[in-house]
């Protein structure tokens, strides 16, 4: 690479850690490649490092939090412009370090924050999973629904990624599971679409929701336009659907993340406590239903009964060690500490300035 490589040898995985930092990560994290490539979170369609380039020693995950106003709008349109945003901020963060990284004398490899890499799987399925390297680089675990969950943020954040040759000492995955899981079950209750399975959820049922206008939407819309007689396609054309469509391609909007649902009422993150605790106690989607379903599963967990979600394989993601609470009661115990640092600091400013008055 550049002719200070050798000097720069010393970059540890703090001073890659304060460089994402300063270029804006809420989150971030190092996952081993080597790790990520023995264990891929689908072995029939790996999504691992080597497919990229087999010269990465490490993945850098970052996370940016998304404002918790996105989650208080009944509207669409505002909350999906707001995730929008984030992702592209990612991308931004993300090239920053990239070209950190090669100012060191390695490279960096920024990894698509929504992407489809179609010779794997059809629909959504990326060249990577974000939310599995993200609890590979000991950031959070999967949630009942599948969303990652950060003790800081719970599932209110977006994930970015970058491959490196760097070789530092990566972080190691949280063995307690983070989501509150069956005795929670708030996402299953919120899911407008009753998607949400024992540690999975049924990707098919739920994109009509948050996808409205992915792919299969754009499929199932151009096929029934081709199908229709000429009045039906002038119809069609003139459609809010049509609408969506052209606003994803022109404005990337309306394409994808339509639906907040359950990440606004998982209770796990300060910023639940903070600003959703209020307007999220009753949530209007429960139904008997969705509450018989999730005994269900508290059930099935207490019996030690089969969960595909919870196999040998997948209970890597979910956390081995089951619930406990720990980690989200370490994540409160900062959060206060820090308000009260906050609050003294106030003080302090307060009666500085009555001294000098």
């Amino acid at each position: 690479m550049n002719a200070n490589h050798e000097a720069d040898q010393g970059l540890d995985a703090s001073e890659v850690k304060a460089i994402a930092r300063v270029a804006g990560a809420d989150l971030v994290g190092i996952a081993n490649a080597e790790v990520l490539n023995e264990y891929p979170p689908d072995p029939a369609h790996p999504q691992i490092p080597a497919r990229i380039t087999r010269e990465a020693r490490n993945v850098i995950v970052i996370g940016k939090r998304v404002p918790v106003a996105g989650f208080r709008t009944k509207a669409r349109a505002p909350y999906h412009n707001m995730t929008v945003m984030v992702l592209r901020r990612l991308d931004k963060i993300a090239l920053r370090i990239s070209q950190a990284l090669e100012r060191h004398g390695h490279f960096g490899v920024v990894a698509a924050t929504n992407s489809t890499s179609w010779e794997l799987k059809r629909g959504t399925y990326g060249h990577f999973s974000l939310r599995h390297l993200a609890v590979e680089a000991g950031l959070g675990t999967l949630g009942l629904n599948m969303n990652f969950l950060s003790p800081e943020f719970g599932p209110r954040l977006y994930l970015g990624a970058i491959l490196t040759d760097l070789d530092v000492e990566p972080d190691q995955p949280m063995r307690e599971q983070v989501c509150i899981g069956e005795s929670c079950a708030r996402c299953v209750h919120g899911c407008p679409t009753d998607s949400v399975r024992h540690f999975a959820l049924d990707k098919r049922a739920c994109s009509p929701e948050a996808q409205v206008a992915g792919f299969s939407g754009v499929t199932s819309l151009f096929s029934a336009f081709v199908k229709a007689d000429r009045n039906t396609k002038e119809d069609i054309a003139r459609s809010p659907q049509m609408l969506a469509h052209w606003q994803s391609m022109m404005r990337v909007a309306g394409c994808f993340a339509c639906c907040p649902r359950c990440s606004a009422v998982c209770p796990v993150g300060d910023d639940y406590h903070a600003h959703l605790a209020e307007i999220s106690k009753v949530i209007p989607e429960k139904t008997p239903v969705k509450i018989e379903k999730a005994g269900e599963f508290k059930v099935a967990r207490k019996m030690g009964d089969s969960v595909v979600g919870l196999n040998e394989w997948n209970v890597r993601w979910v956390g081995p060690d089951g619930y406990t609470g720990e980690a989200n009661r370490q994540q409160r115990k900062k959060h206060k500490a820090e308000q009260q640092r906050r609050m003294a600091a106030a003080a302090a400013a307060t009666a500085e300035q009555d001294r000098r008055t």
